[in-house]
């Protein structure tokens, strides 16, 4: 029920509970006028009849009764003419055309109201009784009713009850309805709309109680309004660098898509990866870290046009989205000058800071038609800037896509090969110079895949290095090279082995710890285990890296750098770290024969020597290798010159019959 109907009720039924109240009333009273007539004619006949029965003394003398009975028939506002009868013969009467008598047997029934008697009876009547000498005689007093005058009488009444009691409600429920409709009604029903649609505001109410409600309202939707909006912003806003986020990115993306397929047009997507910001982080603190990048956001921002679009999505990933441009020459403008304000040198909180950045640009439709596939390929086209040396931009191929999916697949075989037992451990011969004799084996990961044949390590062990793999892989070398170690133990073959262990394993939490426990579990001599580690290690956490190395040279492990002046060799490193061991990379000794070859190898030889280092040669093939490094006095070699990496019974094989 609507409020204006729920009003239109109530005094709806006011009206009809005064109205039966006002009938009741008028009933009521209308009964007591009647009554009160009724006693009165009563009262006045037997007054008459009284004064008669006192005045007459025969019925003669009722003649001369004329005069005081017209005073009494004037004087009587209910009474139209008396007459006095004795029995059907009328003896005197105040109206000279009464002939016959009336009955009036009326007057006495008790079953009607004393209106309804007053409406029905024509007379009334009463007895005048006399003594003629001793003899008792009877008359009939007879006063007739003036029934026009009674009905003149109750008309004006019911016109005045009708007037003062049935027009005035009529009046009062019409005032009552447009009053409260005006101040209640309508005004509940604009709070109702207002509290549904919040559109139009509701003008200032006459009501106080209403009032406060109206303003109550107001001020809650608007603080409603408010929140809401904040709230907005604060999902679509990224509260450390105040860009856009992902929520914002996706509702711009998704606009924009639909614009350019309409309009058939294109636009850049663009991937931003801030260069070793992990290592800012780490070495210099969080708080570090987001100031820095709120700065940088910053900067983005200045460096954008107004009509591009920029958001941050990750720690240090931010997306930048490039409408119009009317050339590549242009958007690599853009492109270039966001790096080129990012690799200024920042000071943050007297921090020298320089970092760079990656960017990968995809296009819009032809590098994908929604924001997954964009986000997707122009984060693959970042890694491969960063793959090639950081701080540059690298468009998105479908070359470059497929060499991404391919790792997806290598990176899921790879490591279900580890639970089907595909990987194979083969083991390389060190050879000793001077004597020919084999000295010791170096442990290379070969994997045997059923359905692809033998894959080279050079195609999964950098994959394995960058998804993190590499620790669960790494632990699977160590554990089978020292299983076999064990077992060439007890066929008399003692000699070292060396296993590669890449730098996130080294720095592993309690590697220490568990690389100990397996050799103790093991009971394998230390010094029987070499373990190389390449130039990489001493780029980052050189404390770190100096302590676990010589905790595990402490231990009685040997230390081998491999690969040897291919990275960033300094000699520092060699001063520094605990290494036994050198080993010349193959690019070296395949250029052993040209001047600057051989002056690279000699160096590296003598410095060996001096540092009390053993240096051994990797990839010998020829015997004029072999004829040179034992000129030049390095200790041991290892090469296809000698033997190919082998399996653990082949090798045991090669290792007999050069012992015998």
């Amino acid at each position: 029920m609507s409020i204006q109907k729920f009003i239109f009720s109530l005094v709806a039924a006011l009206f009809s509970i005064l109205y039966i109240l006002f009938f009741y009333y008028h009933f009521a009273q209308q009964e007591k006028t009647a009554a009160a007539i009724l006693r009165a004619i009563n009262s006045q006949m037997l007054e008459t009849s009284y004064h008669l029965s006192k005045d007459i003394k025969s019925v003669g003398d009722v003649a001369s009764l004329r005069a005081m009975l017209d005073r009494i028939a004037s004087n009587g506002d209910f009474i139209d003419s008396i007459f006095i009868h004795d029995e059907d013969e009328i003896l005197i009467s105040t109206d000279p055309f009464r002939r016959k008598t009336i009955s009036t047997n009326l007057i006495f029934s008790s079953g009607l109201s004393a209106y309804d008697k007053l409406e029905q009876i024509e007379a009334i009547e009463e007895d005048i009784r006399f003594y003629e000498g001793k003899k008792a005689t009877v008359l009939k007093l007879t006063f007739v009713l003036d029934k026009d005058e009674i009905a003149l009488y109750f008309s004006e009444r019911k016109s005045k009850f009708l007037l003062y009691f049935g027009l005035a409600p009529v009046f009062i429920f019409v005032f009552l309805w447009f009053l409260l409709r005006g101040f209640i009604a309508k005004p509940l029903e604009r709070l109702r709309q207002f509290a549904y649609y919040q559109s139009e505001i509701p003008k200032a109410f006459k009501l106080r109680e209403l009032e406060t409600i109206r303003y109550s309202m107001v001020q809650t939707f608007q603080r409603l309004e408010n929140e809401k909006k904040e709230l907005y912003d604060m999902a679509r806003t990224d509260m450390l660098s105040g860009l856009a986020n992902r929520n914002a990115l996706e509702e711009y993306a998704h606009r924009l898509i639909a614009n350019s397929s309409r309009e058939n047009r294109e636009f850049a997507f663009l991937f931003l990866d801030l260069d070793n910001f992990k290592d800012i982080n780490d070495s210099l603190g969080h708080n570090v870290g987001d100031e820095l990048l709120k700065k940088i956001s910053s900067m983005i921002s200045e460096a954008l046009r107004s009509n591009d679009f920029v958001a941050r999505v990750g720690g240090d990933e931010f997306v930048v989205i490039v409408e119009k441009y009317h050339s590549i020459m242009e958007l690599t403008t853009i492109v270039e000058r966001i790096q080129k304000y990012l690799a200024q040198t920042w000071i943050i909180q007297t921090h020298p800071i320089s970092v760079g950045s990656s960017v990968g640009i995809a296009f819009y439709p032809k590098d994908g038609r929604d924001l997954i596939s964009l986000m997707k390929n122009s984060d693959i086209a970042m890694y491969e800037a960063k793959n090639r040396g950081r701080g540059r931009y690298h468009f998105f191929t479908e070359e470059l896509n497929k060499r991404v999916q391919d790792a997806i697949s290598l990176d899921k075989n790879m490591r279900k090969a580890l639970e089907n037992d595909e990987y194979q451990l083969h083991y390389q011969p060190k050879v000793d110079i001077k004597s020919g004799a084999i000295v010791g084996a170096e442990a290379l990961i070969r994997w045997i895949s059923p359905t692809q044949g033998s894959i080279a390590p050079d195609v999964f062990i950098s994959l394995a290095e960058e998804n993190g793999f590499i620790n669960e892989l790494g632990w699977w070398v160590l554990q089978d090279a020292i299983r076999q170690h064990n077992i060439w133990r007890n066929k008399g073959i003692e000699i070292p082995i060396s296993i590669n262990v890449s730098a996130k394993q080294l720095l592993e939490d309690n590697f220490i710890v568990q690389f100990k426990k397996l050799l103790d579990d093991n009971d394998v001599d230390p010094g029987k285990i070499d373990i190389e580690i390449t130039e990489y290690l001493f780029l980052q956490h050189s404390e770190e890296n100096s302590k676990i190395l010589h905790e595990l040279h402490d231990h009685g492990v040997t230390i081998s750098l491999d690969d040897f002046g291919t990275g960033y060799s300094s000699l520092s490193y060699l001063k520094r770290f605990p290494i036994d061991n050198l080993k010349i990379d193959k690019a070296f000794i395949d250029d052993y024969d040209s001047k600057r070859g051989s002056i690279f190898v000699e160096t590296i030889v003598k410095m060996g020597q001096t540092l009390n280092m053993k240096v051994i040669a990797e990839g010998v093939e020829h015997k004029e290798q072999v004829e040179y490094l034992s000129k030049i006095g390095c200790n041991q070699y290892q090469g296809y010159y000698f033997s190919r990496p082998l399996s653990a019974d082949d090798f045991e094989t090669l290792f007999s019959e050069q012992s015998h």
